[in-house]
């Protein structure tokens, strides 16, 4: 039947003292035993089946009811023989706990047992106070009666009774007759007759017990195990065969019993205590009580065993449980009587001003019977005292409803009384109370049935007491003592808990009850916390990261006690749990933790693969942290390198957790070549397209011109480089030292050794590793090879498996693995090859500038080669630099079709081997920002018959730095119709001293004056100049642009993009080309630039297609000015590192460059689309259908195109006309006139209406407003001042072809000095379809294509008197 766990009936059960006569010491002493006490010990649990009555008066069978036996003198005479000092016991715990290994796991039963058996002798609690005195006299003593009574004499004397708070009188006494018969003989007759005479005396309470009947001199049985143990043994009485066959067993049985730290914690201490200096007596051992033999109840038979077990059982039954419920219900009343009285009904305030049980000060002629408050404690005589014993006495018998309710009512009182330990037992109690009230616990309770858990509500109230009571004891101790009594309520409450399987909140409160006390057991409660953790909490997230948390604590206090073996076993259970979970602060502490306690063990082995798990990449973690682990970890692996043998056992687990090179991105590069493969591999492929879309050399077109990702050819003694991208990943500087690389096949290969690079936090790098090989073979890159920090040897596999396939029911079965991807390289006997290195091209330049650099070709393989080209992604950035001896005209016309990126000419001749050749380049700047130029450069093989073609790839990097802001403000100037003023603003954005050369317009339509400027722009300068521009009336350009326009109906008709191209010319005439011929090709890349940019915005659907715009639009919009500013940079005092600009060498020659401004329009837009526009809505009016599409992204595309096309940049059309009002005699709108002399005046004022429109005739119509009183004027919001009076019509009509003027002649009428408005004026204008300039205007047919309105603003003249 299930019962309260025997941890706590056991610790908290009646306590017996024993006092003999010298006769009855030496018969224990006989069987090794000190005493009664201890030969009564094993047997002291074993009462079963004990009936107790409630004080409700129903009988209850409880399985067991222990007892402890203790001697007289540790109760009386000497407490300290009863248990030891609290720092003992710490002392005692941290011994037993440290002698024990790790893997036994004894650590907290060792604790569990030398807490709750090392309970003192205490005011606040009776539990250790004795129930009972057991008086035991020897039928061999001389006077057996005499002695008896000198020892009932000793138990009552004054002497005794020096403990005030202890009460010895109300105690059982149980007399116990002993025969020895070893030394009496087996004649019981005295025996019995002796007991009757003591019954006689003493009362019922007395019985006989018989002893050593072994006479038969029997060979010694084999030496016990005694060592102590927290267990408590529970053996039955022997039989007569059990102890023939096993004659060592009831040895065995004795020194179990007296080795346990439960029953006999200080007779198993007591070595231990002596070894370490700690006496629990001022009195040196004496003979009669010497140290443990190893041998026990020699002289004890089976018989003698169950006469003990007997005597115990009559103790219990007959006389102990009887006597405790007779104290019970008389001390109930007692309880009662004081709680019914008017003291008890008013609580403290009647106690305060009625009652006499708590006086404050307590009259000299009465005994006290409060709370001594110096002190510290209740008198026996008091109501508390006696109160406290019967709720004692309660919870021994098992009545915990009763016992809970007394404990209840004596906290409170207790808590009145400021008596705070007394509180503090009170409160644990009451709490335990509730807990063992669980029906778990009942005797009637089924053994297998299921556990009903607490409710909240009950659970809460239960952690509420116990988190009270240890709080009251914790406060109320010394700081620097720890408190066992909290430790023990808790051990008592948990021990409880799991009984009943309930592990909620207990971790917490193992935690609290453990103290701040940085001691051995501490240590182990919160180490049981961390157990608890995973049964009590159901997110096992939190669970796990709960207990790691709390094994970290353990660990800590673990190594300030000293038991450095425990803490790193909590430390490395933290470890597991950590090491799969994101908390990667508290892996690091815990890592380091345990490979510092490894290092310090001697055990480098463990301290180095600790310290490898904290070189882990971590991007949160404080910069700079890393570096004190690995400068340990240094340290480490020199002892462990000291210890050959252990390095190579533990070589194996040796690894670095986070690999310094990307296997991903390790490549293969034959020298000179840039990689082709990774993540710039889409570029090379579409760079290899566009060579392929315009090839025109000679032989047969290769399947590729890039080198295959996973097969690679090189030459032999043609040296190649292994590419590696090392990453630092640490949050400190680390130095990788020897690194070299290793093939399949290194017999006949020479490999680079690079001696030691830096690498700074998190930083990557790429290293090139150069491999030459000897013979014709392939080679596979197996690993990469280095010194990790300069003293860590590590081998980094380079292999790239395949990947697990689970395509088929067979490969997900059996693991199958894709073909191995790793890197080989094949080595051929003869192979063209080209080496080529990009010189003199700097890493920074200034948008527009230009630079001379050389393109070095070396032949580097076995055959010769010719026909050498180049193609590069970005068009025209690098270009093979004019012959600039030959003689070039500059030409009239330049080109006017889109150039596609190809393959241009860099080299026409024949390299031999090992010969090599320097061309001349130009690299321009063309855009602000990094450019990744990657180029192609082609050659032929002469000597093959098919002319095989080949190619090197070349990459270089260039920082593009903006350098002027250029912008524009157009405005007629008014003389002519078709005259405008360019204003050029250029803001010096860079911080170099900038020299504006020269301002070139470029044009097929425009007259730019030429402006040979000479302007120095310092940083953050602004030069402002003017440009005057003028229509060439002359030119023969198609302005409507018929070819493009009639491209782009046929794809607003339907036509594919793909099918359609504009018969566009190849070249246009310019009307002023001033520009040499690497201006006319720098010109020619810009202005590509800028117009891609221009024709993808503007139409998008088209930029996807493959190259649209050089079949559909022109290079150069004929209405279009273009300004090319030719600069150049002036020497800079500071020097070259502080305008940062690397690889910059010092200047020969100035550097120069362009800037272009392109795209200027200066006469109005008109539609190039308006007629194209008519067709299509005629064509919609008349019915026919437009092509319809299966697919609804293709008609939303087509929908786009069209409206890109006839609702675009193409449509758009602004009003042409400009008007200027002239006054005759006038000198800034003031007009002088003598009115008295001259009287009233006409002004005569001009309209110069002007069609700006170099191509559409307008018709236009303007009405003068009427005059307007000043009356009118004033109280009209919009007009300010009067309209003058104009003299004649007020509406005039006209036609003006394209580029002409009309001028209308009107006059006012002024009689006075006034202010006018000359403003107000309507202008109302249409436009036609554009002139046939064959046609005359007599055939001209008005076709109406625009028209437009403006309101004249407000102009004032002032005529004045003179």
């Amino acid at each position: 039947m299930p019962s309260p766990p025997l941890s706590i009936i056991q610790s908290l059960s009646p306590r017996i003292a024993v006092l003999t006569s010298q006769d009855v010491i030496q018969s224990c002493e006989a069987n090794g035993c000190r005493g009664l006490e201890e030969l009564l010990r094993p047997w002291e649990g074993g009462t079963e089946r004990v009936s107790i009555l409630s004080t409700t008066l129903s009988p209850t069978i409880h399985p067991t009811f222990p007892v402890r036996f203790v001697s007289f003198e540790s109760v009386y005479i000497n407490p300290a023989l009863s248990a030891p000092t609290p720092d003992v016991t710490v002392d005692l715990i941290s011994s037993f706990v440290g002698a024990k290994k790790t893997d036994e796991e004894q650590h907290y039963a060792i604790t569990r047992s030398l807490l709750l058996s090392s309970r003192p002798i205490a005011a606040h609690e009776t539990f250790n106070h004795p129930v009972g005195i057991l008086f035991a006299v020897s039928t061999a003593t001389a006077d057996p009666l005499g002695t008896l009574n000198r020892l009932h004499a000793q138990s009552t004397s004054s002497a005794i009774h020096n403990i005030p708070w202890m009460d010895g009188n109300t105690v059982l006494r149980f007399y116990v007759v002993v025969h020895d018969v070893s030394t009496m003989g087996d004649d019981m007759a005295p025996a019995h007759e002796l007991l009757a005479n003591v019954k006689k005396a003493y009362g019922p309470h007395s019985t006989l017990l018989v002893i050593n009947s072994q006479v038969e001199q029997q060979s010694a049985p084999r030496s016990p195990d005694i060592s102590t143990h927290p267990t408590i043994p529970l053996p039955r009485p022997f039989t007569p065969d059990e102890s023939k066959s096993n004659p060592s067993a009831l040895s065995q049985v004795y020194a179990s019993a007296l080795s346990s730290l439960t029953l006999s914690p200080m007779t198993a201490a007591s070595e231990s205590l002596n070894e370490e200096g700690i006496s629990i007596s001022n009195q040196p051992f004496s003979p009669s009580k010497p140290i443990r033999r190893k041998l026990y109840g020699t002289k004890l038979t089976a018989e003698d065993t169950q006469r003990l077990a007997a005597l115990i059982r009559e103790l219990v039954v007959q006389s102990l449980v009887p006597w405790m419920e007779a104290r019970i219900r008389e001390w109930n009343e007692i309880y009662h009587s004081n709680r019914r009285g008017l003291t008890g009904r008013l609580f403290g305030a009647g106690r305060k001003f009625f009652g006499s049980s708590r006086p404050n000060s307590p009259s000299p002629a009465t005994t006290p019977t409060g709370y001594n408050t110096i002190k510290g404690y209740y008198p026996i005589i008091a109501v508390e005292a006696l109160s406290r014993r019967l709720a004692d006495f309660a919870f021994m018998l098992r009545d915990y409803k009763f016992a809970g309710g007394v404990y209840d009512s004596l906290r409170k009182d207790f808590a009145q009384d400021r008596a705070w330990r007394y509180s503090a037992g009170a409160t644990e109690m009451y709490g335990l109370c509730l807990l063992l009230s669980h029906s778990y616990f009942l005797p009637s309770s089924p053994p297998s049935g299921l556990i009903k858990p607490f409710t909240n509500l009950q659970h809460t109230e239960i952690t509420s007491w116990l988190e009270q009571s240890i709080t009251l004891y914790q406060q109320n101790s010394p700081y620097t003592q720890i408190q066992l009594d909290a430790l023990r309520i808790t051990v008592l409450y948990y021990e409880a808990w799991k009984a009943i399987n309930e592990f909620r909140s207990i971790s917490y409160f193992l935690v609290k009850g453990s103290g701040e006390y940085d001691e051995v057991p501490s240590a182990v409660i919160i180490e049981e916390a961390a157990q608890a953790d995973i049964k009590g909490i159901s997110n096992n997230k939190k669970g796990r990261r709960r207990r790691a948390f709390h094994l970290v604590l353990a660990a800590r206090r673990y190594e300030t006690a000293g038991l450095k073996t425990y803490s790193r076993r909590c430390l490395e259970r933290a470890s597991q749990i950590y090491r799969d979970s994101p908390w990667t602060s508290a892996q690091d502490r815990i890592e380091y933790s345990l490979g510092r306690q490894a290092y310090t063990l001697g055990e480098s082995d463990v301290a180095v693969e600790h310290f490898l798990r904290l070189l882990r990449r971590e991007d949160t973690g404080v910069p700079g942290s890393q570096a004190g682990p690995l400068q340990d970890m240094a340290q480490a692996y020199e002892q462990l390198a000291a210890r050959p043998e252990l390095l190579a056992e533990s070589s194996e687990k040796l690894r670095l957790p986070t690999p310094v090179f990307d296997i991903k991105k390790t490549r293969i590069i034959p020298t000179a070549e840039a990689s082709t493969s990774g993540a710039s591999r889409a570029k090379w492929v579409e760079l290899e397209s566009q060579a392929f879309s315009t090839w025109d050399r000679k032989g047969k077109k290769p399947m590729t011109l890039l080198s295959h990702e996973r097969r690679i050819v090189v030459g032999v003694d043609e040296t190649f480089q292994v590419e590696l991208e090392a990453t630092n990943p640490l949050n400190a500087p680390l130095a990788l030292k020897d690194i070299t690389i290793a093939f399949d096949d290194t017999a006949e290969i020479n490999v680079e050794t690079i001696s030691e690079i830096s690498l700074d936090p998190y930083e990557t790098r790429t290293i090139s590793i150069s491999v030459v090989p000897l013979s014709s073979t392939t080679l596979k890159l197996t690993n990469v090879s280095f010194l990790f920090n300069r003293f860590f040897p590590c081998t980094q596999s380079l292999i790239r498996k395949g990947k697990r396939l689970h395509g088929t029911k067979a490969q997900r079965i059996t693991p199958s693995y894709a073909e191995d991807s790793s890197l080989t390289i094949h080595v051929t006997s003869s192979r063209a090859g080209l080496y080529v290195e990009l010189q003199g091209i700097p890493d920074i330049l200034y948008k527009g500038e230009e630079v001379q650099g050389t393109l070095r070709l070396v032949n580097r393989g076995k055959l010769d080669i010719s026909d050498i080209g180049m193609i590069w992604n970005e068009y025209g950035v690098i270009r093979r630099k004019q012959d600039d001896t030959k003689h070039q005209d500059t030409p009239t016309s330049i080109l006017n079709i889109i150039p596609s990126n190809r393959i241009n000419e860099l080299y026409n001749g024949t390299i031999s081997p090992e010969e090599e050749r320097e061309i001349s380049i130009i690299c321009s700047a063309y855009r602000s920002g990094p450019i990744d130029l990657i180029g192609l450069i082609l050659f032929s093989n002469t000597q093959d018959e098919l002319t095989t073609t080949s190619a090197t790839s070349v990459q270089h990097h260039i920082s593009v730095r903006p350098l002027m802001r250029l912008s524009a403000h157009i405005r007629p100037t008014g003389n002519e119709v078709q005259e405008y003023m360019v204003v050029l603003e250029a803001l010096n954005r860079s911080s170099r001293t900038v020299k504006i050369e020269n301002i070139i317009g470029i044009s097929p339509t425009w007259i730019v004056q030429p402006n040979a400027i000479t302007n120095t722009l310092l940083p953050n300068q602004t030069l402002r100049t003017i440009l005057l521009v003028k229509y060439d009336s002359l030119n023969k350009i198609d302005l409507l642009q018929s070819a493009m326009i009639e491209a782009l109906g046929k794809l607003v008709k339907g036509q594919p993009p793909e099918e359609v191209s504009a018969n566009l010319e190849n070249e246009i005439p310019l009307v002023e080309n001033t520009l040499s011929g690497e201006q006319s090709e720098s010109y020619l890349i810009s202005k590509r630039f800028a117009r891609l940019d221009e024709l993808s915005k503007s139409f998008p659907t088209l930029s996807s297609t493959k190259s649209p715009f050089s079949r559909l639009f022109p290079l150069i919009e004929p209405l279009n000015l273009d300004l090319q500013v030719n600069y150049s940079f002036i020497s800079s005092p500071l020097p070259a590192e502080s305008l940062d600009i690397s690889n910059e060498k010092p200047e020969e020659t100035r550097r120069k460059g362009q800037l272009y401004l392109n795209g200027l329009k200066l006469s109005p837009s008109f539609s190039l689309v308006e007629i194209l526009r008519k067709e299509i809505n005629l064509a919609l009016i008349s019915g026919n259908k437009s092509q319809r599409t299966m697919y609804e992204e293709t008609s939303r595309l087509r929908q786009l195109l069209m409206n890109s096309i006839l609702n675009g940049i193409l449509s758009k059309e602004d009003d042409p006309i400009h008007v200027k009002i002239n006054i005759d005699k006038s000198k800034k709108g003031k007009l002088i006139n003598d009115f008295n002399k001259n009287g009233p005046i006409r002004v005569p004022v001009v309209f110069e209406i002007s069609n700006l429109s170099p191509i559409l005739p307008i018709k236009y119509l303007l009405n003068l407003p009427k005059p307007s009183s000043s009356s009118s004027a004033s109280s009209s919001d919009d007009k300010l001042l009067p309209y003058p009076q104009y003299v004649g019509p007020l509406i005039y009509k006209g036609k003006l072809r394209p580029t002409s003027k009309e001028i209308v002649k009107v006059n006012i009428w002024s009689n006075e000095p006034c202010l006018v408005n000359l403003g107000g004026w309507e202008l109302f204008i249409e436009s036609s379809d554009p002139v046939s300039k064959e046609g005359s205007e007599d055939e001209e047919v008005w076709s109406p294509r625009n028209s437009w309105s403006r309101l004249g603003q407000q102009q004032i003249l002032e005529v004045r008197q003179a």
